[in-house]
């Protein structure tokens, strides 16, 4: 007996070779048991998705989850409610709180979560008041690669920060914080994403030191970024076959709607969409949630396919678990998300006051995670 028949929903995954395919997909002892036109046999929940999307839950690769443990972090427990299933904490914890940041996440949330270990000692705990201490004097290397050794599955890399009003009070500068970073995770052998708006420096260098499959972070910054003149620099599309992956992380200020459409017409896509929600942010404009800024993207140029990709496939298998989360396939995690798409005239507005409309907007219906319903704004879905 399956427990759930997910009838006539809308299936999209691209990588298992769907999009906005009419299927059903049954559900046994939390995970996918079979996807089908249509499936017979014994259930203990049938539900009717007709006129709904169901996609892989998301995957937010860029949150902030410290809840209690900075000035701005969220609870976990806020994700589901917006389609996310697994979120990746950016750094928000360093070497000297990572263990009470553990502390604050159930076990289940721990299985729904990865880590970016700031490699500041005090993480983003002062963010808020003042910046994180980035000079490499104080990168404590030894504790850092000991931490990454003893959770091997739930850290994910090393977070650096390197604006120059960070670098300034730290008294370094944007590049020597960046190549002692890269260090101290070569040590650990994991990868580094690095918030690089507003850095000191070139560009190009930048690319230089970055090693492939380290995180470019906030790529549409409307600040110090990417922009070259009137479009983008020559450099992100070097970077790209250099092997450096680069994130939207949008977060209030990180998304500016007009340098991300000048990369999208150039055929420059983000490799990761990814939320930066905190408490400010979350639920309000021009952040709101996962959905809502994928919505954006679509209305930038992006088909919902290439959207979907770059938060359910391509941070699963950054974080060692293609096709075991952030995929509709027979086996997978039965962590799944339920969306409307409205159409209609849907206005974005960025935090410089730049207004986009577009014509698609992603609205959770509900969230399923290790087969049991984690958030539920269907009337009849019990």
């Amino acid at each position: 007996m399956y427990d759930h028949i997910l009838r006539n929903g809308r299936l999209t995954d691209r990588a298992n070779g769907y999009e906005d395919a009419c299927l059903d997909l049954a559900v046994q002892d939390g995970v996918i048991a079979k996807i089908a036109q249509s499936i017979e046999g014994e259930t203990k929940n049938e539900i009717d998705l007709k006129g709904l999307t169901l996609t892989p839950g998301l995957i937010d690769y860029h949150a902030h989850f410290f809840s209690g443990g900075t000035n701005t972090s969220l609870e976990f427990a806020v994700y589901p409610a917006t389609g996310v299933t697994f979120a990746v904490d950016a750094g928000s914890a360093g070497p000297s709180n990572l263990e009470s940041f553990l502390r604050v996440l159930t076990e289940r949330e721990k299985r729904h979560a990865g880590i970016f270990l700031n490699v500041s000692s005090e993480g983003l705990s002062c963010l808020g008041d003042h910046p994180e201490n980035i000079h490499p004097a104080y990168f404590n290397e030894k504790k850092i690669v000991e931490l990454c050794r003893r959770y091997p599955g739930l850290i994910c890399g090393i977070k650096v920060r390197i604006s120059e009003e960070i670098c300034e009070i730290s008294n370094t500068t944007s590049f020597d914080a960046l190549r002692a970073a890269i260090a101290v995770a070569q040590s650990a052998g994991l990868r580094v994403s690095v918030h690089m708006p507003n850095f000191q420096g070139e560009l190009s260098e930048l690319i230089d030191i970055l090693r492939p499959w380290d995180i470019f972070c906030h790529v549409f910054t409307p600040q110090k970024g990417i922009q070259d003149g009137d479009g983008i620099s020559k450099e992100v599309f070097r970077g790209r076959e250099k092997g450096i992956l680069f994130e939207s992380a949008c977060g209030k200020g990180h998304l500016g709607h007009e340098i991300a459409k000048k990369a999208i017409a150039a055929g420059f896509l983000p490799d990761i969409i990814s939320g930066d929600l905190t408490r400010n942010t979350f639920g309000n404009r021009p952040a709101v949630s996962l959905p809502w800024l994928m919505s954006r993207f679509i209305a930038m140029g992006m088909s919902f396919a290439d959207v979907l990709e770059t938060v359910t496939t391509t941070p699963a298998a950054l974080i060692g678990k293609a096709g075991r989360i952030g995929a509709l396939k027979e086996g997978a995690a039965a962590d799944l998300a339920v969306f409307r798409m409205e159409e209609g005239e849907f206005v974005f507005e960025d935090a410089r006051g730049d207004r986009l409309t577009g014509n698609t907007l992603l609205v959770p219906a509900a969230t399923m995670m290790e087969g049991e319903w984690a958030f539920n704004n269907l009337p009849y879905l019990q």
